[in-house]
């Protein structure tokens, strides 16, 4: 593995993410987790895979990120998603509107899983990746890290913000040419949201890989 150099090692605690000791997805090598700076990348000594990669903003930006997406989760639940409108008469749609829709159309089963990909699960990751990042600033590890960590694995397939948000778009295309359409300030933060739903994933996951590698 392409190490820093003895003075960087020690400099600070691994990424979040990353396993103790983890072995090369690609040849097997095993090595041992080191505090990267930002843009350095870590290789196997054996083969030469990249395994890690510095975060670019530093060691916080995965707890920063994650708390700036919680903040927004609150207006993008409770503010209007949008506001839609023909001949005077108005009808303002939130985040739930649709599932609400589908279940009265009697498309329970359909509804739960739009509820559950676009609403509940990316704010479930959240609070995963929260409970994961916030307190290593604050506190030593704890015994239950391990454990939520692959919960977060788990979670992070299912929680699909950005998929709900561009079926969104397609549908306010749609219905531009037929009603008035006003997009809504709940809008903009849920997508603010799932923008940074995906950075703050992305840049835990940089580490988490090598975790899976060491299980297989």
């Amino acid at each position: 593995m392409a190490y820093p150099t003895p003075a960087d090692e020690h400099s600070g605690a691994p990424e979040a993410g990353l396993h103790p000791r983890f072995t090369c997805r690609f040849c097997g090598q095993t090595h041992c987790a080191v505090a990267l700076k930002s843009r350095q990348r870590a290789q196997c000594v054996r083969c030469g895979l990249t395994l890690a990669k510095g975060s670019r903003f530093g060691a916080d930006t995965t707890a920063a990120l994650v708390t700036a997406a919680l903040i927004l989760t609150i207006p993008a639940l409770t503010l209007p998603f949008v506001t839609v409108g023909k001949l005077g008469s108005e009808h303002v749609g939130y985040l739930f509107s649709g599932a609400r829709a589908l279940w009265s159309e009697n498309m329970q089963l359909l509804s739960l899983w739009v509820s559950l990909c676009a609403g509940l699960l990316p704010v479930v990751l959240l609070g995963l990746l929260a409970a994961l990042t916030l307190p290593e600033r604050f506190l030593k590890s704890a015994p239950w890290t391990t454990h939520l960590r692959r919960l977060a694995v788990a979670v992070a397939p299912w929680a699909m913000p950005e998929v709900y948000l561009l079926g969104v778009l397609v549908a306010l295309t749609k219905l531009g040419s037929l009603v008035d359409v006003k997009i809504g300030p709940g809008f903009w933060c849920y997508a603010a949201m799932s923008v940074l739903v995906l950075l703050a994933w992305r840049n835990f996951h940089l580490g988490s890989e090598t975790q899976e590698s060491s299980r297989a």
